[in-house]
């Protein structure tokens, strides 16, 4: 019998994985469409080059550096809501505030906390003696720059959906761990976290997809760029490198991607 969640998963699911495949094996145009039939030519093609895999190692070492750090905080802010405070329910509001506000405006930010010469971190480290990091053409200090960005946005994200389940575990299994004389700390590593464990899977399942497609959508992850053009070009000034739409994303991404 065929079910309604079987028609939308074959629309919007396996419809579009099938074809995405079969164009993937034509030379498909933008504008004109299909230009033919060429196999496995575009998989050679990319398989062949070694920016693909120099993209990938920087996108898997991004998504390493944001997510895992991510979930656990996640999981620690989760559980400083689940106790009794103050303005509970604002609290809880605000730390879903960085996952609501425009990603321009986030891109924006980060790009003047982190440039090289004015941004608030480099003064921040030269304060404490510390000589200033060029974030942008360093790999290891771009990738950490950019996974400061997405844990910064997802993390209220993630801790809000660990509280909705850390709500429902029942309240007398916290009572017999502390009975049996089980410390705080003890009580949320075998009561808690055991029975949010389906959701836990959950956000790493979503985390991992999210941070994937990192290497998908790099122009939605430029950090610098955008920001660096804003801040070279003014109304009547040619924006740096081509302008935002061409030359600076381009070779923003590419020195992002390539760690130059």
């Amino acid at each position: 019998m065929i079910t309604p969640f079987f028609v939308l998963f074959a629309v919007f699911g396996f419809f579009p994985l099938l074809y995405t495949a079969w164009v993937s094996l034509h030379d498909w145009h933008l504008i004109d469409g299909d230009q033919g039939f060429v196999g496995v030519a575009n998989y050679s093609a990319l398989f062949a080059d070694p920016d693909f895999y120099n993209a990938l190692v920087n996108t898997a070492s991004i998504f390493l550096v944001s997510t895992v750090p991510q979930l656990l905080a996640a999981l620690g802010i989760a559980a400083l809501l689940n106790r009794p405070l103050r303005a509970g329910t604002a609290w809880r509001a605000g730390v879903l505030l960085p996952n609501v506000v425009s990603v321009v405006a986030v891109t924006l930010v980060f790009a003047q906390l982190f440039r090289r010469d004015s941004g608030v971190v480099n003064w921040i480290l030269g304060m404490v003696g510390l000589e200033p990091v060029d974030w942008e053409n360093q790999r290891r200090s771009s990738h950490l720059a950019v996974a400061v960005m997405v844990m910064w946005r997802w993390t209220g994200y993630n801790a809000l959906l660990y509280l909705a389940a850390m709500r429902n575990i029942p309240r007398e299994l916290y009572e017999a761990a502390a009975l049996d004389g089980a410390s705080r700390w003890r009580s949320f590593w075998s009561v808690t976290v055991p029975g949010i464990r389906p959701t836990i899977v959950f956000t790493v399942v979503v985390s991992t997809i999210g941070g994937l497609q990192l290497f998908a959508e790099p122009t939605g992850r430029r950090l610098f760029t955008v920001g660096n053009v804003l801040a070279r070009s003014g109304p009547c000034d040619p924006p740096a490198s081509g302008g935002v739409g061409h030359g600076d994303v381009h070779g923003g991404v590419e020195r992002f991607f390539s760690g130059r």
